[in-house]
């Protein structure tokens, strides 16, 4: 077992653990100053028996977000690290960093896919939603390390993406188009829960789960979860991205429009 994901199952055991009710507010209060964690939209945090349970907290309230076909949302609170178009089987991790998208998803892609790479910083809810309305054909669990996922780390060590543990969903969109959505682990995040599969989140070796029926995900839905920070990854056609990267955007913000309702609007 590599020393990143020995590190990330004690740290799992510690996180999991229930302390005298004064040594875990500690603990709580200590996470929330180091990382600045704002928990406007979360439950008091006398609700959160361990640290994982306040690392996948839940939202109060559920956001309100644009339900039209045409716009697709941000399906975290996250940093866009990198975003562009995929070309010749690369996409790019961080800047001078690219590896080879087949290795990444397991299949050869065809062409005019983009990518976009979301950021889960250990402040930010870790709940991930459904960008758009999709039917969730192929998923593929794989194996691998845990390297950190920050930006220090992706300049550093070359195909972190490749090298991870991660879950890829292999889906279409209402237009009919293939769409990749990418859940990464890293430092940390040993385990990656999928609410439609929940038996993933103890695989220990890679596998794959076929939908004979496709698995409906509707717009804003909840996927999963991670324990700690970690990184979604969307590889999509025909979406008209419109990001900076280091920007930060929240679970619900519309980020992108289909390229044929852009399309409508500049005949219009």
């Amino acid at each position: 077992m590599h020393y990143t994901n020995i590190f990330s199952w004690c740290f799992e055991k510690f996180a999991h653990f229930e302390f005298p009710p004064k040594i875990q507010q500690w603990i709580h209060y200590t996470y929330i100053k180091i990382f600045q964690v704002n928990l406007e939209e979360f439950d008091t945090l006398a609700n959160y028996p361990t640290l994982n349970a306040l690392f996948t907290r839940s939202l109060v309230k559920m956001r309100k977000f644009d339900q039209t076909t045409f716009h697709l949302i941000a399906p975290c609170d996250s940093i866009v690290m990198e975003f562009g178009q995929c070309q010749e089987d690369y996409a790019m991790q961080i800047k001078g960093r690219n590896y080879h998208v087949s290795d990444f998803v397991k299949t050869k892609l065809g062409e005019d896919y983009c990518f976009v790479n979301f950021y889960l910083s250990p402040s930010d809810y870790h709940r991930f939603h459904a960008p758009l309305n999709l039917k969730v054909k192929h998923l593929e669990f794989i194996d691998g390390r845990l390297h950190s996922v920050c930006e220090k780390s992706l300049l550093r060590h070359k195909d972190v993406f490749i090298q991870n543990k991660r879950v890829v969903l292999e889906c279409e969109d209402e237009f009919g188009e293939p769409f990749y959505f990418v859940a990464i682990g890293a430092l940390n995040v040993g385990k990656i829960q999928i609410n439609f599969a929940p038996e993933v989140v103890q695989f220990k070796t890679s596998q794959i789960l076929e939908f004979k029926t496709p698995i409906m995900l509707k717009k804003g839905e909840e996927i999963g979860s991670f324990l700690m920070g970690s990184t979604i990854v969307l590889l999509s056609k025909n979406w008209q991205y419109d990001l900076r990267i280091k920007e930060k955007v929240y679970f619900g913000q519309c980020i992108a429009k289909h390229k044929t309702k852009n399309s409508k609007e500049s005949k219009e």
